[in-house]
Formats: C-alpha cells, structure tokens, sequence
C-alpha cells in the first residue's frame, strides 16, 4: 500500500507543480501563495471534518510540527520562485532531488530497506533526474536554480522529519499547519508591499483550485505511506513527481521530450517495479 500512495503523491504533487507554474506566471508568486494555500485550507478542514480527527494534547508534537512545517514554508516560497522566474523542465528535476536528502537522513538514522528495493529507490530518483532534464540548451536556463536546490532542502528535510510526527499529530494535522504557516506568510507578504487579492480571471480559477486539491491530496497519500513503510522507499516513488510534470508539459504544451529523456523514464519505471517486488 505504501507503493502506491507514493505514487499517487508523486501524482498529485506533479499534476498541482504543473497547475502552480501556470498560475505563478499570471498572478505572480505570493498571491498565487495566497489563493492555493486559501483553497487548501479549506481542503484539509473538510478532510479533519470527515474523520472527526481531534487534535492531539502533546506540546512537543505540535512545536516539532510547527518546525518541521517551517522547513516546508520556506521550501514551498523557494518553491513558487523556482517555478515563476525559472524553466519548468530544469527546477522540477532540481526541486525532486528532495527524495535524496529524506533517503541519506533515513538511511543515517537507521532506516535498512532491501537492497532490491534500495536499488530500485536510487534508480527512480536518477530516472527522474534524466527524464525531467531539458533538451534545449537555453542560456536563461541557469535562473531558478539555487531557489530550487534550497526548495530541494528543506521539502527533504520536512519528509524526513514528518514520519516522527504523524504518530501523535495523525496525517491531516501537520498538513494543516503547514497551510496555515504559508497561508500567513502570505497574507503578511501582501500586507507590507501594501498590495490586496488579485481577482482571479477565469481561466486561473481552475488552476488554482485544482493545484489545492492535488497538493493536499499528495501530502495527504505521503503522510499514510511513510507512517507504514520505509521512508526511503515512499519518498524516491514521490519523486516522481517531476517526471509527471514534465509529461503534463509534453502533453498540453507540446514541449518536445528528447531520446535521453525517454531512456529517464524507462528507467523510473523499472525502478518502481524493483521497489514494488
């Protein structure tokens, strides 16, 4: 089961990168901040609604998610710069490079998955590297770059750091204090430049929304997974992200993959079927 919610994460968080580059590029990065983490809010209020999950009485666990979760805000404003001002099939592989970081800091602190299946995690992660590479030499290609190795960072680190959390905070918890964090970061960002809520024109709505959803759908689905199998394995099938966003562009975009890039994903895919046996 943990396979396939590191899948359907990488799903979700592929899909929703592809839906935030387009709105970045319309409204801009902190008012697109501002309304994704608006509407994911209220996603992850009717999920606690549904479960009728309690908040847990354990102060530790809230200051270590509220930690764990700043680590994610600063990746998530790293993140939205990566995608606004770099080229998306360059920061996105760069950015999925977080499944390294949470595979070394579990792998130190314990973790011992099968070979197989450690051999199947390292050549996921280097089949999205090369699916996700850009066949174009673009000069501006460099820009994005160090705001998506910070992004790589510090979403590695909130990966690791979750799997201690979501046994008392539970999986919604956590991911709404995360909301919460950006959603106010935001609203403060839009406060001191003195700037109000864009109207959102109708073809950014969709976008927006379904942005929302799938990104609290991801984080959702990697919650469950690393709460019940290795963290190493779940987070290098998540990092597949990347590769999805790239096929998104290939397919909506008509952005042109090269032969290298097709051998990236025949490589992911074989990963996935060493780490699934």
């Amino acid at each position: 089961m943990g396979i396939i919610l590191g899948l359907l994460a990488a799903i979700g968080w592929g899909s929703g990168d592809f839906a935030i580059s387009r709105v970045t590029r319309q409204i801009g990065v902190v008012q697109t901040m501002f309304y994704v983490q608006l509407f994911g809010i209220i996603a992850i209020c009717m999920v606690l609604l549904v479960r009728h999950d309690l908040p847990t009485t354990d102060l530790g666990a809230w200051g270590l998610g509220i930690a764990a979760n700043m680590m994610s805000l600063v990746g998530t404003l790293l993140l939205y710069r990566a995608f606004a001002i770099g080229t998306l099939s360059i920061v996105s592989p760069i950015v999925s490079g977080f499944a390294v970081i949470t595979t070394m800091l579990a792998l130190l602190t314990g973790e011992r998955p099968g070979l197989l299946a450690l051999g199947g995690a390292v050549l996921v992660i280097a089949g999205v590297v090369i699916a996700a590479r850009s066949p174009s030499g673009d000069a501006g290609g460099s820009r994005g770059i160090i705001e998506a190795v910070g992004a790589a960072i510090c979403i590695g680190v909130y990966c690791w750091t979750i799997s201690y959390i979501i046994p008392t905070l539970g999986i919604a918890w956590p991911v709404l204090i995360g909301r919460l964090l950006t959603f106010l970061v935001a609203l403060g960002l839009m406060v001191r430049s003195g700037s109000r809520p864009v109207r959102l024109e109708r073809e950014v709505w969709p976008f927006a929304v379904g942005a929302a959803i799938l990104d609290t759908v991801a984080f959702l689905c990697f919650s469950v997974g690393v709460s019940g199998t290795y963290v190493s394995v779940v987070t290098a099938l998540s990092s597949i992200f990347s590769a999805v966003t790239v096929l998104l562009a290939w397919i909506f975009l008509r952005e042109r993959l090269s032969m290298s890039q097709w051998v990236g994903v025949a490589g992911l895919l074989v990963g996935v079927l060493l780490v699934s046996i």
